[in-house]
């Protein structure tokens, strides 16, 4: 008997801890479900974003969120504003006024292999042209851009559908659903793929868009 409990005890532990953080913290325990309510005061857990309100801003060769990712020049494509805002003082004001360039903000996260993911945030679209704004994430083997998982394994691991949650407008949508002059909130869940231990959330905005960002959320749950 004594034998048949050290054989299963590693077992037992597993299935008790589920998704955790490499760090040691135990991510939130969410119903394992898509359908998450979209009541902002039913978000429980760790936010693995850093200066998630946007409220930060530091000034290198130009101003930009702290703990947040703008490609170099990228100045004054993605700007702090106070006076169209979610919560807080400040949003992300994000404007691409000149064709082929893209305004984008991203960070880059540790996300634990094969554990869903919610993803939130809420943004305010004052402008809307041909190809509007989007989630454009990736997954990553490491903390390296050359790391990113290809295009081509991600259609293989998702339905097109579940492909748009992070490369999209949500599940099933190209693009951002875009209502202009009232906030929305993009609200979905994904799961990490079984090769990947870094995420790079991002929104990108194209030319002729302008949307602003307040918000934003990230959390892992168990899966049940």
């Amino acid at each position: 008997m004594k034998r048949f409990f050290n054989i299963y005890l590693p077992i037992i532990i597993l299935l008790l801890v589920g998704c955790t953080r490499d760090d040691g913290t135990v991510s939130p325990n969410q119903p394992a479900t898509d359908s998450m309510p979209n009541d902002i005061d039913s978000i429980s857990g760790e936010n693995l974003l850093l200066n998630n309100g946007v409220e930060k801003w530091e000034m290198d060769y130009c101003e930009y969120p702290e703990n947040w990712l703008l490609p170099h020049g990228y100045c004054k494509k993605v700007t702090r504003n106070n006076s169209i805002v979610f919560e807080g003082k400040y949003s992300a004001k994000m404007k691409s006024s000149e064709s082929g360039v893209t305004a984008r903000i991203a960070q880059l996260i540790k996300v634990t292999p094969g554990c869903k993911i919610r993803i939130r945030f809420n943004y305010y679209v004052v402008q809307w042209k041909t190809n509007g704004a989007r989630t454009y994430c990736y997954f990553r083997t490491g903390h390296q851009e050359s790391t990113n998982i290809s295009i081509a394994d991600l259609r293989s691991i998702f339905s097109n559908d579940e492909y748009y949650v992070f490369r999209g407008g949500g599940y099933g949508i190209a693009y951002l659903p875009h209502t202009t002059n009232t906030w929305l909130v993009f609200d979905e869940t994904i799961t990490v793929p079984q090769n990947a231990k870094y995420f790079e959330f991002g929104i990108n905005s194209y030319y002729g868009t302008i949307i602003y960002v307040d918000d934003c959320y990230i959390g892992e749950y168990k899966n049940m």
